[in-house]
């Protein structure tokens, strides 16, 4: 079961959703992520580029719980 995230610099490398207002805007693999959990990047594939998401009211970061490393 996916949960919400707060702590993205801890899911580089996993499988996530962005969603804004409860709903899914992407799916996709952390690429990076700033330490402090105010931005992270979703890495490229063959329908979207890379892409940047900043922590603001609304986006979330779900993923299965046993993706963010300890």
């Amino acid at each position: 079961m996916l949960r919400q995230h707060l702590h993205w610099r801890r899911l580089i490398g996993s499988t996530v959703q962005i969603r804004q207002h409860g709903q899914l805007i992407r799916t996709g693999t952390v690429d990076d992520a700033m330490a402090d959990s105010t931005a992270l990047w979703i890495a490229g594939d063959a329908t979207q580029p890379r892409t940047m998401y900043e922590a603001a009211p609304r986006i979330e970061v779900w993923a299965h719980p046993e993706e963010a490393e300890d």
